[in-house]
């Protein structure tokens, strides 16, 4: 979704011509009142009423702007950036605010706040270097360590701050893991910003350090569970696809298999068709109400089977959010599967 788009959204939270009308005719009037009680009301106090009355009509799209996002940081509106008004209010309902600034002689860094779903978590983030550094390379990220106790996969990605050239960086760590997350405390340590130019280029370390601390992951979940348990032919062997997990920002299915090892077999390896881009092997099409429809054809997220209990899970991310409220059904392999909003 473009900048455009984004404040069209932002316009359509703001009150309407006749709101703030209504407000300013409200305002004079309890002046007039106050006038009325006063026998000789210096006109200073007049010029002050007026004066009050401009300055809370100014505030008035400020005001129904803080309403709604109060929860969101602007930030993670356009790194999300949420198909209409709608979305972005539901996803503001769902962060939850850290503000915890870890600081050394290397540098500081904010975790601000998080956001996620049964699957994928996101964590925004802001890294200070000190006075004369300037961080301007394509890519960035720290070596991280964390106890989910849960298979994972982490990755970061650098959002655009208005300010290329500055010694700081804003980023989104995503979290992408079997299970939730949501209300748990995990123990972070990021170490080692590195930086590298656009793919291929390789990551460096450019500031070293560590930064460690314990945040508790407590946001309110997007996803929603479907029941499907019905049975379908997965790379010419019989599954039965268990559940799908959908939220804005991720798709997560669970299969049960006794062809499981002869089905990854069958799957292969990751086919590359461009830098850090790979087909997805277990691919799902997504059909909207519309008429339209988009396919995970290159894999972003997490792949995982498990031989002792034969169980399948993938975990499918999206560059922007999904509505998933608007979804109509799901094509995967020789199976559709109907949503029920």
């Amino acid at each position: 979704m473009s900048n455009k788009n984004i404040n069209q959204i932002f316009e359509a939270l703001t009150p309407r011509t006749e709101q703030k009308e209504k407000t300013y005719h409200n305002i004079l009037m309890q002046s007039q009142v106050e006038h009325k009680r006063q026998r000789r009301p210096p006109r200073v106090k007049l010029v002050r009423y007026a004066v009050l009355a401009a300055m809370l009509m100014a505030s008035l799209t400020t005001t129904a702007f803080a309403a709604v996002y109060m929860g969101l940081d602007e930030a993670f509106i356009k790194f999300l950036k949420p198909s209409n008004n709608d979305q972005a209010t539901y996803l503001s309902n769902g962060a939850y605010v850290v503000d915890k600034t870890i600081k050394n002689e290397y540098g500081s860094l904010t975790l601000k706040q998080v956001i996620g779903d049964s699957n994928l978590t996101y964590i925004l983030m802001d890294f200070t270097a000190p006075e004369g550094t300037v961080l301007n390379a394509a890519r960035y990220r720290f070596h991280t360590m964390h106890t989910t106790n849960q298979s994972h996969s982490t990755g970061f990605e650098v959002l655009d701050d208005g300010n290329p050239n500055d010694h700081k960086i804003s980023l989104v760590m995503n979290i992408v893991t079997d299970s939730s997350v949501a209300g748990q405390t995990v123990d972070f340590k990021l170490y080692d910003l590195q930086a590298a130019d656009p793919l291929p280029g390789i990551f460096e370390t450019v500031i070293p350090g560590s930064w460690e601390t314990a945040i508790k992951l407590d946001f309110k979940e997007y996803s929603t569970l479907y029941q499907i348990n019905q049975s379908f032919k997965l790379y010419g062997y019989t599954a039965i696809l268990k559940t799908i997990s959908v939220s804005p920002i991720s798709i997560t299915l669970k299969i049960d298999s006794e062809s499981l090892k002869e089905i990854n077999n069958a799957a292969g390896r990751l086919k590359g068709f461009g830098p850090n881009e790979n087909s997805d092997n277990f691919p799902i099409t997504i059909n909207y109400k519309d008429g339209t429809s988009e396919t995970t054809s290159n894999f972003t997220g997490l792949t995982a089977s498990d031989l002792l209990t034969n169980q399948l899970l993938t975990i499918k991310t999206f560059e922007n959010v999904i509505n998933d409220k608007e979804i109509s059904s799901f094509v995967f392999f020789d199976k559709e599967i109907p949503m029920k909003n």
